[in-house]
């Protein structure tokens, strides 16, 4: 075939044709000469391709205009639960009796520093001063008694410094909120006797002491049934605070209350025994 009979529209598909085939080959000699080229020579290829990058973005118009791209991210309050539950289990504890051989269960508690000061219901005490602590990974330790505050029904122990065999203890103190909750605010509360169990609720009251005369601490009243809530049971928030606990006293005014966590930092500060 004659090149000069050929139209306008074959000469222009003849001369794509030619400038594909043509870069084809160029890619593959590149590449060919890219492998068998010394590491040295490949680093500077590379640094080259990427200055000539950088230099193809026109750095004023990025400098005059900034775009900011909002996305809404959806959570939803099941997870929300679930990392609440998730960050505060390792620091709640589980207490037993240390009057017999068989220990028997009584009640729940809380970590509240890293020196492994423990907060419980101190109904299920008695007379008693000293219990056994056992933490969220099993491991069992001798408490004793520090204070008992009458105000919010509250125990304070204090652990041995190692464990039953003889092992270094290492505590993660609970995270104590520091607002008070609102009505309607979603809040959990943890029990279980063998295995961690969850109660979901909100926030149906908030019940101050009696009077100014009053020596009772402030009582959150939940909708959680009654009969998920063990001694010393821990009720936390979304962001998996520690916002109350259950103790005779809540237990005397709400069958679904727990005393303020406001009693649990007030008391773990000052260690001033009321009684």
């Amino acid at each position: 075939m004659d090149i000069e009979h050929l139209s306008k529209s074959q000469v222009i598909l003849l001369t794509l044709l030619i400038s594909f085939v043509t870069s084809i080959a160029t890619g593959i000699v590149t590449v060919s000469l890219m492998e068998q080229a010394p590491p040295s020579i490949s680093q500077s290829v590379n640094r080259i391709v990427e200055r000539t990058v950088e230099k193809v973005v026109p750095t004023g118009q990025a400098a005059a205009s900034v775009v900011t791209r909002e996305t809404t991210v959806v959570v939803k309050e099941s997870e929300l639960i679930a990392k609440a539950v998730e960050n505060a289990s390792p620091s709640v504890v589980r207490v037993y009796s240390s009057s017999s051989d068989v220990p028997l269960f009584l009640g729940f508690g809380v970590v509240l520093d890293s020196a492994g000061t423990i907060a419980s219901d101190y109904d299920i005490l008695g007379e008693n001063a000293d219990a056994v602590i056992t933490s969220f990974d099993g491991t069992r330790v001798r408490a004793f008694v520090t204070l008992r505050d009458i105000n919010s029904g509250i125990a304070f122990f204090r652990t041995s410094t190692t464990s039953a065999d003889g092992k270094p203890l290492a505590w993660k103190s609970a995270s104590i909120a520091k607002q008070d909750p609102v009505l309607g605010q979603t809040v959990v509360g943890l029990s279980g006797k063998s295995i961690f169990r969850i109660a979901g609720g909100i926030v149906t009251a908030l019940i101050p002491p009696d009077s100014a005369n009053s020596p009772r601490a402030d009582v959150i009243d939940t909708s959680i049934p009654d009969d998920a809530i063990l001694p010393g049971s821990i009720l936390i928030n979304t962001d998996g605070e520690v916002i109350g606990m259950s103790t005779g006293i809540s237990r005397m005014v709400s069958a679904g209350g727990f005393v303020s966590s406001s009693a649990l930092a007030k008391n773990s500060i000052e260690k001033k025994p009321t009684q």
